[in-house]
């Protein structure tokens, strides 16, 4: 069995090949790769297993929230099928699912790590279809019910700011609303909380909130060692 580093030479190989042609960029030496959108990434990562393998996580990460470190904030583990078929959540009872690639020998781990990179720009794809733009985006958040696993207040929170990034001040501040936190929650919740009250006390200006929301992203990709975003990349202002 190689060491994990020549492994790591293997899977990034693979991952140029298939992710690259897509415009993604890996994230220096890591098993990170991503697709700048502007107002948001794609992560696609192949977390490295105890096998000697690989995991795959993909998933979007929003910018509207100030931050200096990657996360998934929509998605993330990928399952698959030896016919390249692939779901984020495998059906209860049906064999045949896997979400690792363990190594066994080289010549299976190229064969295989192919078949997972090409799962990987597949759902590339999905996830551009499936928030091409902010207004799309907030009816897709607000449209769904609170994942397993995550917070009913980030849930609210991105709803609001895809829906201020797309000039919707009102549904902004329904979703801004509805993060209410007690006395027993987190301090995060709280923080979260009290700057989801701003910027729904901002929905009177709608050009005002999404140009907050601007500067939120902006922030966080200076804070990523992203460029800026142009200004035709983000969505005109409301009128």
């Amino acid at each position: 069995m190689p060491d994990r580093a020549a492994t790591t030479r293997l899977v990034a190989a693979t991952a140029r090949e298939h992710l690259q042609p897509l415009g993604l960029r890996r994230r220096g030496a890591t098993r990170l790769w991503f697709d700048d959108r502007g107002w948001w990434l794609i992560l696609v990562e192949f977390q490295p297993s105890r096998s000697n393998g690989t995991y795959l996580n993909i998933g979007a990460m929003w910018l509207w929230h100030e931050r200096d470190h990657w996360s998934f904030d929509d998605g993330d583990r990928i399952y698959w099928r030896n016919d390249a078929a692939f779901v984020t959540q495998p059906p209860i009872g049906e064999a045949g699912w896997t979400s690792s690639l363990d190594f066994i020998n080289a010549e299976q781990f190229a064969r295989d790590i192919n078949m997972v990179a090409g799962v990987a720009a597949q759902r590339v794809e999905q996830l551009r279809g499936q928030y091409p733009d902010p207004a799309a985006t907030a009816r897709q958040l607000a449209s769904r019910t609170t994942g397993l696993g995550e917070s009913p207040w980030w849930h609210a929170y991105h709803t609001g700011a895809a829906a201020a990034l797309a000039g919707d001040a009102g549904t902004a501040r329904q979703a801004f609303h509805r993060i209410t936190v007690g006395n027993l929650d987190p301090d995060w919740a709280h923080d979260l909380a009290r700057h989801a009250r701003r910027l729904a006390d901002l929905a009177d200006n709608p050009p005002a909130l999404q140009r907050r929301i601007i500067e939120l992203i902006q922030s966080t990709r200076r804070q990523l060692k992203l460029p800026p975003t142009p200004a035709h990349h983000m969505p005109p202002p409301p009128s």
